[in-house]
């Protein structure tokens, strides 16, 4: 299932009664003027009854205000600034990781007129959530919201967010001439293996085509990595061969470990050797920590400007082409491999 768009609403209630009929409550506190974020759903794959007609495949998002709400005045509670900041902020984000399009970002009030139950019609159950006319600017409240989560959409494929602090926010030049703002969420190819250094075959050589003594490799990762599935993928290209991407042949091979968690990226100059990246799925929150500096890449492969070996794929649940968040780590001494941000950056998901 695909999620193909995010709906606006108001609750309706005080800025702290939560409804579980969305997938995201913000709340606020008058007294800080801070908005919270309440996930009411484990997945947003889960369905949610907030719009009629409209719940399948939508993310509902409702800002908890708006108590005693009529179509000529917001109620006791209108809407605030940072609860409006706040979730147009996480629409942003939603609306980059699921590619969801400028026509499928609406408030409730816009749906409800599409459908005939909106502002100034006579349905009993009318509804006109976010629909303030001269909010901002002389822009309609509705307006004003779509406008702001397609510009953090915009934003979010440049830079994610790290207010957990568990990445070193920082600049990467690529060999286009780019650059790359880290944090930041895109699109990850899958990459190919690479020859590490105690596959003792190629001690003082290199594999002679893309499967010569793969599947001895392929062993060799699952003993020293203790990571189980089934491997499809061949040999990289050497960097030496006319291609721009590949590993380096003249450079120290990866350890069996470090391979089996490696990240590449089209960098103009490869970070150390080592180099601890955290890589993430933000649909379910799984979570590696990958090592880079032993291949460039990743290849001609149009917008993908990086890739991971397929064990990071197979354990995050995504595939080529799908887009994760990826991030210098902070901590430089983390353990490659899987983790669980919620407990220690150190300690390893159970396999």
């Amino acid at each position: 299932m695909n999620i193909t768009g995010i709906i606006f609403h108001w609750s309706e209630g005080t800025y702290a009664q939560i409804f579980n009929n969305y997938h995201y409550n913000i709340t606020y506190d008058s007294t800080t003027r801070k908005a919270g974020i309440v996930k009411t759903c484990s997945s947003v794959f889960e369905p949610r009854n907030h719009t009629w007609h409209r719940n399948n495949n939508r993310i509902g998002i409702s800002l908890c205000c708006a108590y005693g709400a009529r179509p000529e005045h917001p109620g006791d509670f209108p809407p605030a600034e940072a609860q409006i900041e706040t979730a147009c902020a996480l629409a942003g984000k939603l609306a980059h990781i699921y590619s969801i399009k400028r026509d499928e970002i609406n408030t409730h009030a816009v749906w409800a007129f599409i459908d005939g139950y909106g502002i100034h019609s006579k349905d009993k159950d009318i509804k006109w959530d976010l629909w303030i006319p001269s909010w901002e600017e002389g822009k309609n409240l509705t307006q004003v919201m779509k406008d702001k989560t397609l510009w953090y959409k915009e934003q979010f494929h440049l830079h994610a967010d790290n207010s957990d602090k568990i990445y070193e926010e920082k600049a990467i030049d690529l060999a286009d001439g780019e650059k790359l703002y880290m944090p930041s969420i895109f699109k990850v190819a899958r990459a190919s293996h690479i020859v590490t250094e105690n596959h003792r075959r190629f001690n003082c050589s290199w594999p002679d085509s893309f499967k010569d003594c793969i599947e001895e490799h392929y062993k060799l990762s699952e003993r020293y990595t203790g990571y189980t599935m089934i491997r499809n993928e061949p040999w990289c290209f050497p960097y030496n061969t006319g291609c721009y991407f590949g590993q380096e042949l003249q450079e120290r091979k990866p350890s069996e470990t470090e391979e089996g968690w490696y990240i590449n990226l089209k960098w103009k100059k490869a970070p150390p050797k080592g180099t601890r990246f955290i890589i993430k799925n933000p649909v379910n929150e799984r979570t590696v920590v990958a090592i880079a500096g032993y291949e460039t890449g990743n290849g001609n492969q149009g917008d993908m400007i990086g890739g991971v070996c397929e064990e990071i794929h197979h354990y995050l649940g995504t595939d080529h082409g799908s887009k994760l968040e990826v991030g210098l780590a902070y901590n430089q001494t983390l353990c490659p491999g899987p983790v669980n941000l919620n407990k220690s950056l150190c300690s390893y998901l159970p396999r």
